[in-house]
């Protein structure tokens, strides 16, 4: 009996150790992210200047989604693709639909590819630059408000902005907690 108990106590630990590193991938990512340079990671708050000028290049946008740990959203682009005039802004926007019977909090992770145009890809507005709170069966549409840069290398081809959209629920209510 002592043998399948400690079994039980290993494996309850384990479950433990996985779900709790489940919370700690967001900031994980966002670490390995702003070390290495890769995957493109974006200005996390508004880009404010009014120093970009109209260029007469265009550059085609691709917008994508993903929700990370099957939580139980559906989170897709308003547009999945937007030629756009480098320097001038344009808005665009993502839905999420909470299909879960409780209230929810997330957080999206944003990235461009390829990453080293990450720099030339100005939020003046994002949805991302804060947590949102979704209630059971609502519906919301995020907004983002963006320019490129006109310092962006002429040669560029298409640039992909990809969001991947965590539910943060528990961590959020462990914080309230505290």
């Amino acid at each position: 009996m002592t043998g399948t108990k400690g079994t039980i106590v290993k494996l309850s630990l384990v479950v433990v150790a996985m779900y709790g590193f489940s919370y700690a991938l967001v900031p994980i990512y966002d670490k390995f992210c702003e070390i290495t340079g890769l995957n493109g990671k974006t200005n996390e708050v508004a880009y404010i200047g009014n120093d970009i000028q109209k260029d007469n290049r265009f550059v085609t946008i691709k917008f994508i989604s993903n929700v990370a740990n099957s939580a139980p959203l559906d989170f897709e682009p308003s547009v999945t693709e937007m030629t756009v005039q480098v320097g001038k802004a344009y808005n665009t926007h993502y839905v999420m639909k909470n299909n879960s019977s409780k209230q929810l909090h997330t957080t999206a992770s944003p990235s461009v590819t390829p990453g080293k145009h990450a720099e030339y890809f100005k939020k003046v507005e994002c949805f991302c630059f804060e947590q949102q709170t979704i209630n059971a069966g609502e519906v919301k549409d995020l907004g983002i408000q963006f320019i490129i840069d006109n310092d962006l290398p002429h040669a560029s081809g298409d640039i992909i902005l990809s969001y991947t959209m965590f539910d943060i629920t528990d961590s959020v209510k462990e914080t309230n907690r505290l």
